[in-house]
């Protein structure tokens, strides 16, 4: 079922919003409330409308802990905020107008690159072909449409159907050697088309090329000498399969030249960023917003702070050792908001002083522990994946690396998950031995403090029908709408939870002597 268009949503929102005092509920409530935001690329869209419906709903948001696309939304959302009610009008804006050139995902470098190696061919042949003529031998084309066309139907076979080029050897082989056996039909009628458009080239080469020297025409005057070049050319063939190891280390050495850490450079990206994100605003924001990094070097997250740690360690019922191990305040924002969304593979790692930092959603694409330490009281856990979405074909290397980042993922938000579950269950049963509701008591246990913390889960209900990378889709304003519409609906549960859970007055100090985990 499509949603409502957003423009017909929110002013019905609003007004039910304003008529039960919504504004004056989160007041009354005293609670910190945290916002958790995922990584998930183009189907960040949904992020944005979840956050224009707290806009709506004049909700405090005390904490952000984000990762990737969500950094990026809650860096835009805090910097925009008036007091600790962010603005997501702009970054709403922003999704309506991105497209993929301008987030950096520009396939046309790969021309560039391809149309540079064309050269570099055509440049060397030019020469040798020069060479030869200064030395008095002449290559003829006696049917060069012919051999041209041929070429490029070569070129395309090997561009697009070397893998399965070998096959039809391999069938042949086998039914040599006998045996019950059924080949794959779709790949021997590739591999047998890929093989005719190879021999159609050497039989246009051979029927076109005649080479002269000063004196004659080597192939038709001396053919002996023709098929001992043609015999040598295959001979240098086989030795090169022989020497494929060698061969495959060179090629590698110049991949690393001609390739980078990543498919595109983070430059478009962060200049895309910088206009719609005041670094200054946002770093002046009541608002605690935590970038979560991956270290590269070390393989654990980091997570950039607006706010400095001294102040962060400050606020209630804040995990001040927790701080001091695992949070930074970057020297440039931008740069820990460009690290925190280098997607593996399809961005390179952002480099800050003397580390190396990627996409925090290789280690906490759900960064759930953090809202937890620093103090929330209620969480709205938001997620960009339906339960049960199905997962995407792995044609490309980049499905596979996408597909392979989304299992450590999940492993990651479980145990995030499990946490919270760990957290909250301490919580209940002290509450229940003291008689109390969970939320008027804090449990420590050694070092560490845990209150109970109220989940809200904003999710949608069924696919959201984007890819990650699928920036500037049509169906981004739909994804918005439903990000919106589904925020309002944890919203109307939260406000009935904050009136009736009132955290205005001291919680009750509990001591155990076992903790339940990190």
């Amino acid at each position: 079922m499509r949603p409502a268009a957003l423009d017909d949503l929110r002013p019905a929102f609003r007004a039910e919003m304003a008529r039960d005092e919504a504004e004056r509920a989160w007041q009354a409530f005293g609670g910190r409330v945290a916002v958790v935001l995922p990584g998930g690329g183009a189907r960040g869209a949904y992020e944005a409308g979840v956050l224009l419906a707290f806009q709506d709903a004049r909700m405090p948001t005390h904490i952000i802990t984000a990762t990737s696309i969500g950094g990026i939304n809650a860096a835009s959302y805090a910097s925009q905020a008036d007091g600790l009610v962010g603005n997501a009008e702009p970054l709403v804006e922003a999704w309506r107008d991105v497209t993929p050139p301008a987030v950096g995902i520009d396939w046309t470098r790969y021309a560039f690159m391809l149309g540079g190696l064309i050269a570099v061919s055509a440049g060397l042949a030019n020469l040798v072909y020069y060479q030869l003529t200064v030395g008095g031998v002449r290559v003829h084309l006696s049917h060069p449409a012919l051999l041209w066309a041929g070429l490029a139907l070569a070129g395309s076979a090997v561009l697009l159907l070397h893998v399965t080029m070998p096959y039809a050897y391999v069938v042949l082989r086998r039914l040599v050697k006998g045996g019950v056996w059924r080949p794959d039909p779709v790949k021997l009628r590739q591999s047998i088309l890929a093989n005719l458009l190879i021999l159609f080239f050497a039989a246009a080469s051979w029927e076109s090329f005649h080479v002269h020297t000063q004196f004659t025409d080597v192939a038709r005057d001396h053919p002996v000498a023709a098929g001992a070049a043609v015999v040598l050319l295959a001979g240098m063939l086989a030795v090169s399969l022989r020497l494929r190891v060698w061969l495959g280390r060179v090629l590698q050495v110049l991949g690393r030249l001609l390739f980078r850490p990543g498919l595109f450079e983070n430059f478009e990206r962060r200049r895309f960023l910088s206009p719609k994100i005041n670094v200054d605003r946002l770093r002046r924001s009541p608002m605690r917003v935590l970038l979560t990094a991956t270290d590269l070097e070390s393989g654990t997250a980091r997570f950039f702070c607006n706010g400095s740690p001294e102040a962060l360690a400050g606020d209630p019922g804040v995990d001040r050792q927790f701080v001091a191990e695992e949070v930074s305040t970057a020297d440039d924002l931008m740069s820990a908001v460009v690290a925190s969304s280098a997607l593996p593979i399809v961005y390179e790692p952002m480099p800050m002083g003397a580390r190396t930092f990627g996409d925090g959603g290789i280690v906490a694409n759900q960064p759930i522990r953090p809202a937890l330490r620093l103090g929330a009281d209620v969480v709205f856990l938001v997620m960009v994946d339906a339960p049960g979405a199905r997962h995407p074909r792995l044609d490309t290397f980049l499905d596979v690396g996408r597909r392979a980042l989304d299992i450590l993922i999940q492993q990651n938000m479980v145990a995030d998950l499990a946490t919270l579950g760990r957290f909250n269950a301490l919580c209940l049963e002290a509450a229940r031995q003291a008689n109390a509701r969970p939320e008027e008591i804090e449990v420590h246990t050694g070092r560490r403090r845990y209150r109970y913390v109220r989940p809200f889960t904003i999710r949608p209900r069924d696919e959201l029908g984007t890819g990650i990378l699928d920036f500037g889709d049509p169906r981004t304003v739909e994804v918005i709408a439903r990000g919106y519409q589904d925020a309002c609906e944890q919203l109307r549960e939260a406000l009935v939870y904050a009136d009736d859970a009132r955290l205005a007055r001291p919680r009750r100090a509990l001591r155990l002597t076992v903790a339940p985990g990190p």
